[in-house]
């Protein structure tokens, strides 16, 4: 006769370890502990062999689990299959099943470095570091449920960074789709999470900010690299990682044009950007800083190594070999606001500030989109973006830089602004 629930739960410890068999030799038994521990066993004959396997601990596998896995079990044997060893293999691969961290770790090396713009990929793993990993680093990928992409969202959500939440989303999107080609998990957990609506950003500086920005910049706990780096933000509108990530020959001195490579552009296009004089001034003053004797501290830390005497940066970071990060631009103007008296502006509110500013002083359209190297969606943008017409983008820097230079001086600002639609045409 088959056990019964009520016949397991009322079997009581021994001082030695006990089995009991199920009537009619089925094969199945139950194992108690000295400790009161029970578990399912099942002897079985297999190659000539008796052989015994474990199927689970009761309570958490009842009375009728058990007999589905004894089912199971006697189905192998007449297969031909030892279903112990089965069973051995099969909690092998559990334990070893990737957790979140490994499956992190090759989705940053084996897809975004490789497939993905080095910003697009940096900003993964920023977010996989800062948002996800936190929380799941040890979880096996194969575990992670739509609900707990959910809770993790609702997270960022209640912190009031929805445009955050949506990022993280994509993001989970891509690991967990990248996991499905690589045979990691067999469903994605976060197809079709819902985005929340997005209210684009409006933020710009007016005159006064400007001028407080600039001016400010000069008195504020900030390294001099940083401080003419967040200068060149707003004199030339390129993106923060654009800007920190500056190597000096992208600077053409002679031509006075920055040449903004494709492979550091985040649309992976080639932008010129023309630089008046107000730039080059920053160029020249970031070049002493970059050029400075490298500190007794610097010298003890590298030791024997050879201490190069500038940087091919154009701002280099204390790590020596490499730029500053774009974070430390995000960084010094969080720490520095009431200095700069600029409220809740973000650096790339700066980008939105020169093409406000840029509309208000009388530029195309097209031109400003040369300048921001959006990519063109029309016959007219290409040929704004090709590296032959560089005129209209000249004029327009020259301009706005003459403009900039009146608002931080406190002078009137001219009001017979000649506006350049012509060279639109």
């Amino acid at each position: 006769m088959p056990f019964t629930d009520k016949q397991i739960a009322a079997l009581r410890p021994k001082s030695a370890r006990y089995e009991k068999k199920e009537p009619g030799r089925s094969g199945l038994g139950i194992r108690v502990g000295p400790k009161g521990d029970k578990s399912w066993t099942f002897v079985y004959r297999f190659d000539e062999k008796q052989r015994r396997m474990v199927f689970g601990h009761y309570p958490r596998m009842g009375v009728a689990k058990a007999h589905l896995a004894l089912a199971k079990a006697r189905e192998a044997l007449r297969l031909g299959t030892d279903p112990g060893a089965t069973l051995a293999e099969d909690r092998l691969t559990e334990r070893n099943a990737e957790r979140v961290a490994d499956l992190s770790a090759e989705y940053l090396e084996r897809h975004a470095r490789k497939v993905m713009r080095p910003s697009s990929a940096k900003e993964d793993e920023r977010l996989l570091n800062r948002e996800i990993l936190p929380y799941w680093e040890n979880r096996r990928a194969k575990d992670i449920t739509r609900r707990d992409c959910i809770k993790l969202l609702d997270i960022i959500e209640d912190r009031g960074a929805p445009v955050l939440r949506n990022r993280t989303a994509g993001l989970l999107s891509r690991v967990f789709r990248f996991a499905m080609d690589r045979g990691i998990i067999d469903a994605s957990p976060a197809t079709g999470i819902r985005r929340l609506p997005e209210q684009p950003r409006t933020r710009v500086l007016d005159r006064e900010e400007i001028k407080s920005f600039w001016l400010g910049l000069d008195d504020a706990s900030i390294s001099p690299q940083v401080r003419l780096a967040l200068k060149l933000a707003i004199l030339t509108g390129q993106r923060r990682g654009e800007i920190a990530g500056i190597s000096r020959d992208e600077i053409d001195d002679i031509e006075a044009l920055w040449r903004l490579p494709a492979g550091r552009a985040k649309n992976g296009r080639e932008n010129l950007i023309p630089m008046p004089s107000l730039a080059m001034e920053i160029i020249a003053q970031a070049d002493a800083v970059r050029n400075l004797k490298p500190t007794k501290h610097t010298e003890r830390r590298m030791g024997n190594q050879a201490v190069p005497a500038s940087s091919p940066w154009l701002f280099r970071s204390s790590r020596l070999g490499k730029p500053i990060e774009p974070a430390a631009l995000t960084r010094a103007l969080n720490r520095n606001r009431e200095c700069l008296k600029i409220g809740d502006a973000t650096v790339h509110d700066l980008r939105r500030t020169f093409a406000t500013w840029q509309a208000e002083i009388g530029t195309p359209h097209e031109v400003i989109s040369a300048l921001l190297n959006h990519s063109p969606s029309n016959i007219t943008g290409q040929v704004y973006i090709h590296a032959s017409n560089l005129q209209p983008r000249r004029i327009a820097m020259e301009r706005w830089c003459a403009w900039l230079t009146e608002v931080i001086a406190g002078q009137k600002v001219s009001e017979n602004v000649i506006r350049l639609e012509a060279l639109s045409r």
